[in-house]
């Protein structure tokens, strides 16, 4: 692996563009897929959630399930990285998401650096939902994910990945845990809020470069994106 690039927490657009409904693709995956191995974000149109894993990408659209994404679809927004792993500790018992993230804290440098986070393994419960694709012209975002169906799956062995962003961020991505979920099967998963690992292995790895990509369209350039109340509605769509 090109040591220059790992860990170098590609992203491209804002969290500001969403909340302002941007939600056309304006970079296709064969471009992102360029910058990472491991990701998440959503789709064109806000079609559900990304999930980008061992170099493939995968979208998880509201009926739960996930399909392949092709080179040439496209996305709003995005966060890649080719992950290389720096810490790691083992589950070897039901473990809550609050204690794994207590955990991961303890190991790391601090709060003020991104961090990306995958844990593999045998979960007792993952709870996910999935943002329902949406249409011209588009609503804001914290109306398109009032009505997002959500999954409560049991038992199951899969991957979460995702990435810790410091709250001096917000706005530009999502502060705190942002993380997707899918299945060893490649066949369900969704934007994760709560789940207990019952074993398995969650490996952490410091981004030590943030390179922000921002879309050249008419529309991004020239959409009023200062939102008043903008992180109290990223607040409230993501959690």
């Amino acid at each position: 692996m090109d040591a220059v690039r790992k860990n170098r927490l590609f992203q491209h657009s804002t969290m500001a563009a969403l909340v302002g409904g941007l939600f056309s693709g304006t970079t296709s995956f064969k471009e992102l897929l360029q910058h990472g191995d491991l990701g998440i974000g959503t789709l064109d149109q806000f079609d559900g959630e990304l999930i980008i894993l061992d170099g493939e990408a995968f979208q998880i659209r509201s009926d739960g399930q996930a399909y392949k994404v092709k080179p040439e679809d496209t996305t709003p927004y995005a966060s890649t990285t080719f992950f290389d792993a720096d810490t790691s500790f083992s589950v070897s018992e039901p473990t809550s998401k609050q204690t794994v993230e207590e955990k991961i804290a303890e190991l790391v440098q601090g709060p003020n650096v991104f961090y990306a986070v995958k844990m593999t393994g045998n979960f007792r419960y993952v709870d996910t939902r999935v943002v329902p694709k949406q249409q011209r012209p588009y609503p804001p975002l914290i109306e398109a994910v009032k009505e997002q169906p959500t999954y409560h799956f049991e038992y199951i062995t899969g991957t979460i990945v995702g990435f810790w962003t410091p709250a001096y961020i917000s706005g530009i991505g999502v502060s705190g845990y942002h993380v997707h979920f899918i299945d060893d099967m490649r066949k369900i998963g969704g934007h994760v809020f709560d789940y207990e690992m019952l074993e398995g292995t969650v490996e952490v790895a410091q981004q030590t470069e943030f390179e922000l990509q921002l879309p050249q369209t008419t529309e991004f350039l020239r959409s009023d994106l200062s939102t008043p109340d903008m992180l109290e509605q990223i607040e409230a769509a993501e959690n």
